[in-house]
C-alpha cells in the first residue's frame, strides 16, 4: 500500500513539533509520553511501545496499562503504523540541499569542499568548524569531551595564539590582551577570558547605566530647554504685540497731529481759490464791458458826419469808468503760527506712547524701612551710613540690625530699570527684596530668604549673594550700578551703567508677591565709606 508524502518543510526532533494535538496524541506512547518506537495495539485498542508494554507485562498481570482490561494475548509490532511513523521521521527530515552551508554562513570544515554543510558549532581547542554530523563525532570521543564549543565562527584563527596555535583562552591583564595556556610561563595577573568577560560585563553595565543616566540628563535638559524656549517665545509674541500696540497709537496720533497741520492749509486753500475765482469774475466782467466800449468807440471814430460824431462821443472819460486794481493781491503769507502748537503737542503724546515701551522706574527711598543708623535726603533719593543711631520711630518694616533700607516702589509685573551711583564706596549692597523677606535681626541675604543681591566689601571684592555666595571678577570698579528686573522671567540683571557691560544675573527667580528695590551703603568705616548711595536719574545712553 501506498503511503501517504508527510514531508515537512520543520525538522523533526524528538518531541515532534508543528504536529497537530489530533496526530500528536497517536505518535506518542502513554508510557514513555516520546515517539513510539515498535509500536504495539492491544485487544482493547490502546497503542504502546512493545519495550514500554514489555516491562509493564513483565512487572504485573497482563492488563492494559491505561484502562485496566485484560489482555487476550501478547500484541505483535503495529507494522502499519511502524511504517506511518518511520514515514513521518523521513518526511521531517531536512532535505539535504537545505543543510549546505549558503554564501556567508559558516561552512563544515570535515565536509567534502564540494558539498560543505551548514556548520552548528566551532570548537576553539581543535579550532574546526562541525556540522550537525560531524559534531556527533566529535562529541563520541572521549579525548574531546572537555572541548569548548561556541556558535559558529568565520574566523577561527582570530581564536589562536600566534605563537603556539593554540585557542586564546586566558587574559593577560598587565598587556590587555587574549594568551592560551603555553604563555602563561611568560605572565602574570592572568584570569580566565571567562573570568574577565564577567569583569567587564559589570564595567560595561556601570557604563550602560552612566550614560542611561546621562541620556535622562539630557532628556530633562532638552524639557527644560523647550520650556524655556516655550516661555521666551511667549514673552516675544506679548513684547511684540506690546510693540505693535504701542506703535499703533503712535502712528494715530500722528496722523491726528497731519490732520491738524493740514487742517488750515487745506482752508487757506480753499479761501485762495475762492478769491481767485471772485477776483477772475470781477475781471471777466470788466474786460467784456471795455471790449464792448471799444466796440461802440471804434464805431463813432468811423461816423463820416461830424455832427453825428460830436452827438454819440461820450460824455464820460473812459478812463474814470472800471475798477482800480493795482493795490489788489492774493494774500500769499502762509504763516499760521499753529504748526509750533501742533508740534509739540504731536511730540508729547507721541513720547507718552514711547513711554510705554521703556521699563525705567522712578525709585525713591522708604525712610519707615531705614536701619535707625541711615540718613535718608528729604527728596528720597540718597541714602548714607550716619555712624549714630538717629531718634527714629519704631516700625515694624524697619530693619533693625542691617544698615538696609527698601524702595517704595513694589514690583508685581512688568519689567523695571534703575540706576544706582555708587561713586567710590568701600562697601554696599544692591538689588531686590520680596515684600515679606525678614529685616528683623541677623539676616541672610540670599534668594532662599527673598533677597537678590550684589555686593561690594573690602573695597575691591565683588560677590552675587546667592547660597553660597559667587565671587565675581570685574575687570573695572563700577561707578553706577543698573539694575533691571523682569518679574514674570524672573530674572534680576546687573550692568555697570558707564562700560555698558554685564556685571550679574539671577535666573529663574521665584518672587510669588511683590518685591520692592534693595539697598544698603554699609556703615562708615573710619570716614572710608561715608559717601552716600545716590539713585540718579536714566539717561537714554544708560
Amino acid at each position: 500500500m501506498a503511503m501517504a508524502s508527510f514531508r515537512s518543510s520543520t525538522p523533526a526532533d524528538a518531541s515532534l513539533p508543528d504536529v497537530p494535538v489530533s496526530v500528536s496524541q497517536f505518535l506518542k506512547c502513554p508510557i514513555c509520553l516520546d515517539k513510539m518506537a515498535d509500536p504495539v495495539t492491544t485487544t482493547c485498542g490502546h497503542t504502546f511501545c512493545k519495550p514500554c508494554l514489555d516491562r509493564h507485562l513483565s512487572l504485573s498481570d497482563l492488563t492494559c496499562p491505561l484502562c485496566k482490561k485484560y489482555l487476550l494475548a501478547t500484541p505483535s509490532v503495529n507494522i502499519i503504523l511502524k511504517a506511518l511513523l518511520e514515514e513521518y521521521e523521513n518526511a521531517q527530515k531536512p532535505h539535504p540541499e537545505d543543510l549546505l552551508a549558503a554564501p556567508g554562513e559558516v561552512a563544515c570544515e570535515i565536509c567534502p569542499e564540494n558539498r560543505k554543510r551548514r556548520a552548528e558549532k566551532s570548537c576553539l581547542m581543535c579550532l574546526l568548524s562541525y556540522c550537525g554530523h560531524h559534531l556527533k563525532r566529535h562529541q563520541n570521543k572521549l579525548r574531546l569531551k572537555g572541548h569548548k564549543l561556541v556558535a559558529p565562527v568565520e574566523k577561527l584563527d582570530d581564536w589562536a595564539c600566534l605563537t603556539h596555535g593554540r585557542p586564546l583562552e586566558l587574559y593577560w591583564a598587565k598587556e590587555d590582551k587574549c594568551i592560551c595556556s603555553l604563555c602563561v610561563d611568560e605572565a602574570t595577573d592572568v584570569v580566565s577570558v571567562e573570568t574577565e568577560r564577567d569583569r567587564r560585563e559589570v564595567e560595561l553595565g556601570g557604563i550602560i547605566k552612566e550614560l542611561e543616566e546621562r541620556i535622562q540628563q539630557r532628556e530633562e535638559k532638552v524639557k527644560d530647554l523647550q520650556h524655556s524656549a516655550e516661555n521666551c517665545l511667549a514673552l516675544i509674541e506679548r513684547e511684540e504685540e506690546e510693540i505693535k500696540e504701542v506703535f499703533d497709537g503712535v502712528r494715530k496720533v500722528v496722523a491726528k497731529a497731519e490732520e491738524e497741520a493740514l487742517s488750515p492749509l487745506i482752508d487757506r486753500r480753499r479761501e485762495v481759490e475762492r478769491e481767485m475765482e471772485r477776483f477772475k469774475e470781477e475781471l471777466q466782467e470788466e474786460i467784456s464791458t471795455f471790449s464792448q466800449t471799444i466796440s461802440d468807440l471804434t464805431k463813432i471814430s468811423q461816423e463820416e458826419d461830424n455832427l453825428l460824431f460830436l452827438q454819440n462821443y461820450p460824455s464820460v472819460p473812459v478812463s474814470d469808468s472800471g475798477k482800480d486794481w493795482t493795490d489788489v493781491t492774493v494774500d500769499t503769507d502762509l504763516t499760521f503760527g499753529t504748526m509750533r502748537n501742533i508740534h509739540t503737542s504731536m511730540m508729547v503724546d507721541i513720547e507718552t506712547e514711547l513711554e510705554k515701551l521703556c521699563c525705567v522706574v522712578d525709585v525713591t527711598l522708604d525712610p519707615d524701612t531705614a536701619n535707625p543708623q541711615l540718613m535718608v535726603s528729604e527728596d528720597a533719593k540718597e541714602v548714607r551710613s550716619s555712624g549714630d543711631k538717629q531718634d527714629v520711630p519704631e516700625h515694624p518694616d524697619r530693619f533693625d540690625v542691617f544698615g538696609s533700607i527698601l524702595g517704595q516702589n513694589r514690583l508685581t509685573d512688568g519689567r523695571a530699570f534703575w540706576v544706582v551711583d555708587v561713586g567710590d564706596k568701600q562697601g554696599w549692597d544692591i538689588g531686590l527684596a520680596r515684600e515679606d523677606a525678614n529685616r528683623k535681626g541677623a539676616l541672610s541675604i540670599k534668594p532662599s530668604q527673598g533677597y537678590w543681591a550684589i555686593v561690594l566689601y573690602n573695597g575691591d571684592k565683588y560677590a552675587a549673594l546667592e547660597d553660597p555666595p559667587t565671587p565675581l571678577s570685574l575687570q573695572e570698579k563700577p561707578q553706577r550700578v543698573g539694575v533691571f528686573v523682569d518679574y514674570l522671567e524672573g530674572l534680576v540683571s546687573f550692568y555697570d551703567a558707564d562700560a555698558k557691560s554685564h556685571i550679574y544675573s539671577f535666573t529663574d527667580c521665584v518672587f510669588n508677591e511683590a518685591i520692592r528695590p534693595y539697598f544698603s551703603p554699609h556703615f562708615n568705616q573710619g570716614d572710608k565709606n561715608s559717601s552716600p548711595l545716590v539713585i540718579c536719574p536714566v539717561n537714554h545712553s544708560d
